[in-house]
């Protein structure tokens, strides 16, 4: 790739023979027309906090390097350059034209990146391609924040998904990631965690009220849902939706709900939401000293007894040690449903 930008006259190698100087390829960023238009600048508006070392070799101070020398003991490689290694930039490109193409569909990454990183990909890839697009969509996301403060391994702040995995549900920690548009901040923390899981018991509620209705095939395209989810990924307003189809779910005749259910778990589904049994969701553990599931259905067990015994103030007092618990208990015709509070 360094060899091909050399020849279409968009890089160029020191070879002057002052010691420390030699064997650096650096990118010409005058010689493409539209450098800056990912992050929007020109040329000398971006110098001010490129990360760019500016040296005398250099026929621009905003040229970057895509292969600089290795001293003996860093990593290198032979070259037409002599020994060195690849720009941080320039290893980005070389490996997506090498594993996924000339052009890809989309392109993340944080939004500390737009420049100088992907603005220089974006150099790169084009002009080693000759003009041929680079990506076809950009995404950058906001910084995840830890009680305020950018999560990031300096700081030691940041939280492992196998860690929060023993504490909540997996999908608790995916709504509290949609809940926040891509490309906001998001301030992460516990009370945020424990108001997802109350919006998506919530949801959940409503499913399980409706336990006996069957969710009808439909077609989504044309719900406001899914329109958000078309428009830049809107999950924040695709999650507003959502409930607002649990609440028509609950308040539909008894012709509309298979449709109204179906809307629902269609539209949860393509965000990873609302993908376990009801029942099921309602006793999961909420804490390490939580009652085991076991231990509540053996009480249970023994409540349904003394009600056969007649023995009422028996069962109420089973009743009342749940609660203390944080077992609610529910009768029905069915028999006896049970959630954690």
């Amino acid at each position: 790739m360094v060899s091909r930008l050399i020849a279409k006259g968009h890089a160029y190698n020191i070879d002057n023979g002052v010691e420390g100087e030699q064997g650096h390829v650096l990118f010409d960023v005058q010689s493409m027309a539209d450098y800056g238009a990912l992050s929007g600048r020109s040329l000398d508006d971006m110098l001010a906090g490129a990360r760019v070392e500016v040296a005398s070799y250099k026929k621009y101070a905003g040229d970057f390097v895509l292969w600089k020398p290795s001293a003996d003991n860093e990593p290198g490689w032979d070259s037409p350059w002599g020994r060195g290694r690849p720009g941080w930039h320039l290893e980005c490109s070389a490996m997506i034209e090498k594993h996924l193409g000339e052009t890809i569909d989309i392109h993340g990454g944080g939004q500390d990146l737009i420049f100088p990183h992907h603005e220089n990909e974006i150099a790169q890839s084009c002009c080693a391609h000759d003009g041929k697009p680079f990506a076809n969509v950009w995404m950058h996301n906001g910084f995840i924040n830890i009680e305020g403060e950018k999560m990031s391994k300096s700081l030691g702040n940041f939280r492992m998904v196998n860690d929060l995995l023993e504490q909540y549900p997996g999908e608790v920690l995916r709504y509290v990631i949609l809940s926040a548009h891509y490309r906001s901040e998001q301030n992460f923390g516990k009370d945020l965690l424990d108001s997802a899981w109350r919006s998506l018991d919530t949801l959940y509620g409503f499913l399980r009220s409706q336990a006996d209705t069957e969710a009808a095939d439909v077609d989504i395209s044309e719900t406001d849902a899914y329109k958000a989810l078309l428009d830049d990924l809107n999950t924040p307003m695709a999650i507003s939706e959502l409930h607002k189809l649990a609440r028509e779910l609950n308040g539909a005749d008894a012709a509309d709900k298979p449709a109204a259910k179906g809307r629902l778990l269609a539209i949860a589904g393509l965000m990873g939401l609302l993908q376990q049994d009801a029942e099921q969701w309602f006793t999961l553990s909420r804490g390490d000293d939580d009652i085991s599931a076991e231990q509540v259905e053996a009480l249970i067990a023994k409540r349904n007894q003394a009600k056969a015994d007649k023995d009422y103030a028996g069962a109420d007092a089973v009743r009342e040690e749940l609660k203390s618990l944080g077992v609610v208990l529910e009768d029905s015709r069915e028999g006896t449903k049970w959630r954690r509070e």
